[in-house]
């Protein structure tokens, strides 16, 4: 009989394992709690080689994965450009890689609106078990539901999620939405400027429907990073419909006035092109930053992978590739019947480059974190920035 996996989260991090686990002659089934269709907002996603990899090895999929940005830019406030460092790069959007991930699984072993509300080891399996009073037991369960994942803890009590102090304002535009000046840049380079204490990125990212790579059917992707005390983030999360959210906020429960702030903030502190971007986009998002780190990634027959394990700030855009690397490492170590003595092999290897990537994601953010009161933080260089944002672990090794 083949060896059975559970994977209790249908996003990317559980695709890959899916991928990775079928490949190795494993029968998976991925359980997914949202009842319908998961989509990214847009989100854009940073790409390396070994992402690139990765994909070809879960999906034999060797086509481009988005669309290039030939090099790094900053701008001064009249848009031309101030600093650029050559580092050609390869954005593609969460959908799409959702997309050709999903593709390659079959429908009948990926379940929606099946929510997992825990687990227990027994004799040689692990059990998990679902709000619809449904138990599947299986040789190993893999927790791949995220930073907000409450079955962590079957792993490690003492991981929880920390606020970074700042929030990230995030949308998508659509090419052919933008002015042909605008759009020039825009379109042709990763941007990052720094108004005092903040931070904003822009990139371009393949579009939807046909020829999604095609110049003027892309989109371009934006966040802003901007300081939010307690309080502060209490009042941005605070909705049209009055209701106090924690961690989050729906888009349609974002509140017209902090939006308007936000357009009126950016044509006060951003180049021309940075600013038509945000106030083109009709419903900006707000994304808490938090970040999450592991003691453990290993209990027995349950693992932790991706953002349930290890939760790294935006800033060094590894969250896709550390996921993926977090699968594909965790199926060559299933591939014998003495795999459980070989997890812990894998579990110390992975806790220590998760541990090296969220350490850098904070001192690469650590000046946003501070309040715009206080006068002594040391604003880094905006080469630095350029350098430092979203590349390889090859590069930062090397």
């Amino acid at each position: 009989m083949k060896p059975t996996a559970t994977i209790i989260g249908g996003s990317i991090a559980g695709l890959f394992a899916a991928n990775a686990l079928i490949k190795k002659g494993w029968d998976v089934s991925i359980h997914e709690k949202v009842p319908v269709p998961l989509s990214g907002r847009g989100a854009g996603i940073a790409t390396y080689d070994d992402l690139a990899e990765f994909v070809f090895k879960a999906t034999n999929n060797s086509n481009v994965l988005g669309t290039t940005a030939r090099s790094r830019v900053s701008l001064d406030l009249d848009g031309n450009i101030s600093a650029s460092h050559n580092y050609p790069q390869v954005y593609t959007s969460w959908q799409y890689l959702f997309t050709i991930l999903r593709e390659n699984i079959d429908n009948k072993c990926y379940f929606m609106g099946d929510d997992c509300i825990g687990i227990k080891q027994i004799n040689n399996k692990a059990i998990a078990l679902f709000e619809s009073r449904k138990e599947k037991k299986s040789d190993l369960i893999i927790i791949a539901n995220g930073i907000k994942s409450e079955l962590r803890s079957y792993i490690d009590k003492s991981a929880y999620p920390k606020y970074a102090g700042y929030v990230g304002w995030r949308g998508v535009v659509n090419e052919n939405q933008l002015s042909a000046k605008s759009l020039e840049t825009l379109s042709n380079y990763f941007i990052v400027v720094l108004p005092y204490n903040q931070q904003i990125a822009s990139y371009p990212i393949a579009g939807e429907g046909e020829d999604p790579f095609t110049k003027g059917k892309r989109r371009i992707n934006w966040i802003w990073y901007k300081p939010a005390p307690d309080e502060a983030l209490k009042s941005l999360l605070l909705g049209k419909s009055g209701k106090q959210y924690i961690d989050g906020i729906p888009p349609d429960e974002i509140r017209t006035d902090i939006v308007q702030a936000l357009y009126e903030e950016a044509n006060n502190k951003l180049p021309p092109q940075l600013k038509e971007l945000v106030e083109m986009t009709a419903q900006p998002l707000i994304q808490p930053i938090f970040d999450l780190e592991s003691q453990k990634m290993r209990n027995n027959r349950i693992v932790t992978i991706g953002d349930a394990a290890f939760t790294a700030r935006p800033h060094v855009g590894m969250g896709v590739t550390k996921a993926a690397k977090d699968a594909f490492t965790l199926s060559e170590h299933l591939d014998h019947n003495k795999y459980l003595e070989s997890l812990n092999d894998w579990e110390s290897s992975r806790l220590i480059e998760g541990k090296f990537i969220v350490n850098r994601s904070r001192m690469l953010g650590k000046y946003l974190s501070n309040y715009k009161e206080d006068k002594t933080i040391e604003m880094p260089d905006v080469i630095n920035v350029l350098k430092d944002t979203a590349i390889s672990l090859n590069d930062i090794i090397n």
